[in-house]
């Protein structure tokens, strides 16, 4: 029943039959505490049936046989979420994916088609300010985001999610920032905006579908799989369903997010060495 698998649990203790003829017969039933709905049904039909047994037995129309209802909290476990549960976290995930590689990946090409790079070059702005600048929008774009999108699964399709803000806020930022990261080095390799569309999609396309976001990863190809563990929306869906599924801690999570932090180090050193106000060299 922790697992989900069924609704109800009726224990009858060892001398139940020798309790019917005295004062002290009862019955256990365990159900999940989390469907109250479930919870008011299953003490009706349990309730009827110790009075059938109470009437068969003793021929009385009284009520002698006493139930006690005791529930139970369902494990949470990502396996157990509804597919609501299971998607939303994904659907976050593809959002600030979204946001990092098309907002930043895109907008740097089109900046230098405008020749507004050519002008920044001009002034004592630095490369690591400018990228800066990108992480921190969409940190805070992560952070809308994660509002609008959890509270669309919790008001709209019911989704009981676990929030723990301040693991939630770093998970987030995280998030946004190792896609701004991806996303600007996108957009120091192209030198135009037709060219970082076809490069963001090459990232795109592979990690919305090789990762974990629509289905479980055990449902993939293992070799498939073993492509999936390493790209960084993999580890974003995982550490959000970890948290808001299963209320996971940080001390569950820290593999997932050290991940990320390599994916950000490892983009940000790249495109620090790549990316050029201009295109001469």
């Amino acid at each position: 029943m922790e697992k989900g698998e069924i609704d109800a649990v009726l224990v009858i203790p060892k001398n139940f039959s020798a309790s019917l003829f005295t004062s002290g017969a009862s019955l256990t039933v365990y159900y999940d505490k989390t469907r109250t709905q479930n919870a008011q049904i299953i003490s009706s039909i349990f309730q009827k049936l110790a009075l059938e047994i109470s009437k068969k037995t003793l021929g009385l129309k009284r009520f002698p046989v006493e139930v006690n209802l005791k529930g139970i909290e369902k494990k949470r476990s990502i396996e157990n979420a509804s597919y609501s549960a299971f998607f939303i976290p994904g659907a976050l995930a593809i959002a600030l994916m979204s946001m990092g590689l098309f907002t930043v990946g895109g907008g740097i090409p089109r900046e230098r088609e405008k020749g507004l790079l050519r002008k920044f070059a001009t002034t004592p702005l630095r490369k690591l300010y400018y990228g800066l600048a990108f992480m921190f929008q969409s940190a805070i774009v992560a952070l809308v985001q994660a509002v609008i999108i959890i509270g669309i699964g919790a008001l709209v399709f019911k989704v009981n999610f676990i929030i723990q803000p301040l693991e939630l806020i770093v998970i987030l930022i995280l998030g946004g920032v190792a896609f701004a990261s991806l996303g600007f080095l996108i957009g120091s390799i192209a030198k135009t905006s037709k060219a970082s569309e076809g490069l963001i999609n090459v990232f795109y396309f592979p990690m919305m579908f090789l990762s974990p976001v629509f289905f479980p990863a055990g449902l993939l190809p293992s070799v498939v799989r073993k492509i999936s563990a390493v790209l960084p929306s993999t580890y974003l869906v995982n550490v959000l369903r970890k948290s808001l599924i299963m209320g996971s801690p940080f001390s569950k999570i820290f593999t997932d997010l050290l991940s990320l932090g390599i994916w950000i180090l490892a983009t940000a050193l790249l495109a620090s060495f790549i990316f050029r106000w201009t295109e001469e060299r």
